[in-house]
């Protein structure tokens, strides 16, 4: 994956506030991990592409980029006679460290941060699988959670995201978060996308409203 223009924005040996938990410097390996699909080891650049969805986002996207990074994912699929990808199944790995201002009052992730992770993590595989000429990506119109067990500062995330579809319009995806060392599910969640084909883009609109203002 090229890398960004922007350049690697939260690397492992940055420095961290004391409050903060780090990533280890070496990803850690899923030993004893049964898996049925080959997976290939994440590079760098997978990480940067991640951090950099991330950190688009106004909202909470410079209090996690630094504590999630790719880990793992099945080849991406070639390009098809259409310009896009058949991509039903692809699956990546992530990895989060839980820190402590993402948790409630009972110590434990907080469920707007588990459903936060669950729509960016999701939305970088989405943004992976993408061509020159297709994007299917867009909006989110339902992420729907379940909560299993808690999750403490320091919890070490496996973040496994497994795309159902990635049309013309829907794109869903699931996403199952647990303990890295144990296996124990945390949560999981289904994200659905809506691209409007018909959609004007929000600068064509703005200029549209001035026009009309003139």
């Amino acid at each position: 994956m090229p890398r960004d223009e922007e350049g690697y924005a939260g690397s492992a040996g940055e420095e961290m506030a004391p409050e903060t938990l780090a990533l280890d410097a070496t990803p850690p390996k899923p030993e004893g991990r049964i898996v049925s699909k080959r997976m290939i080891p994440a590079t760098e650049a997978d990480t940067e592409h991640t951090r950099k969805i991330l950190r688009r986002m106004p909202f909470a996207g410079d209090m996690f980029a630094p504590y999630v990074r790719a880990i793992e994912a099945e080849p991406i699929p070639p390009v098809n006679s259409r310009g896009g990808r058949d991509v039903e199944g692809w699956t990546a790995v992530y990895e989060a460290i839980v820190q402590p201002n993402w948790v409630n009052g009972g110590g434990g992730l907080h469920g707007a941060a588990a459903a936060w992770l669950v729509d960016m993590c999701t939305g970088s595989s989405f943004s992976r699988l993408r061509t020159k000429t297709w994007n299917p990506g867009g909006p989110s119109i339902a992420i729907d959670m379940s909560y299993y067990n808690p999750a403490p500062a320091g919890t070490r995330l496996r973040v496994t995201t497994v795309i159902d579809r990635m049309g013309g319009q829907l794109s869903t995806a699931r996403c199952l978060m647990s303990e890295w060392d144990s296996g124990k599910a945390i949560c999981s969640g289904m994200h659905t996308t809506f691209k409007n084909p018909r959609r004007k883009t929000p600068g064509r609109e703005f200029k549209m409203v001035e026009q009309a203002k003139l």
